[in-house]
């Protein structure tokens, strides 16, 4: 049921986490690819219980988090994968209380609610919105670069709503990637 990550799928997952500053997930964890339905779902687990699950040889049904959808060209993060992920500053933008509220309801990111963007950020990224705190809310596609936002009319969505952790209250996606 759970195998090692191919060779090309091996290589997507790599350049996903190099995009986003979190290549020591390979270090740390284990990954193993669970073919479910036609989606090649990745999960993590730590070493430790890699060894364990090996010498035991358990039949197991799920194991690990669940960080993302495998596809041949990209990995597609879950909501719990990018909390887990997600160490450094990278992709993300911030929103007021304001608009903290309004993507937990669902919605898109108008200008006027955001309040900071890292400068990696890029047109049609996938991007990691915080609030004010920095704690991290969903994820996003952004539609514009990061050196536009502050041009933006304010009644403009800069934002585009993926997914968001009022989703699991919704139950429309959940434990889906986005």
């Amino acid at each position: 049921m759970f195998r090692k990550p191919k060779r090309r799928e091996e290589k997507v997952v790599r350049s996903a986490l190099r995009a986003f500053g979190s290549e020591n997930l390979l270090k740390e964890n284990e990954l193993l690819i669970k073919d479910s339905g036609g989606k090649k779902e990745l999960y993590a687990l730590s070493k430790d219980l890699a060894n364990f699950i090996g010498m035991v040889k358990l039949n197991y049904v799920c194991v690990g988090i669940k960080v993302g959808e495998v596809g041949s060209r990209r990995l597609r993060f879950t909501l719990e994968g990018s909390f887990y992920l997600i160490r450094r500053e990278k992709k993300r933008v911030y929103v007021d209380e304001k608009g903290e509220m309004l993507f937990l309801y669902g919605r898109d990111i108008f200008a006027r609610s955001v309040v900071k963007v890292t400068d990696d950020v890029e047109e049609n990224d996938v991007v990691f919105v915080c609030n004010d705190r920095g704690d991290i809310l969903g994820l996003g596609k952004s539609r514009f670069d990061a050196c536009r936002y502050k041009d933006v009319e304010n009644d403009r969505v800069v934002v585009e709503n993926l997914v968001d952790r009022g989703e699991y209250l919704r139950k429309e996606k959940l434990y889906e990637a986005f």
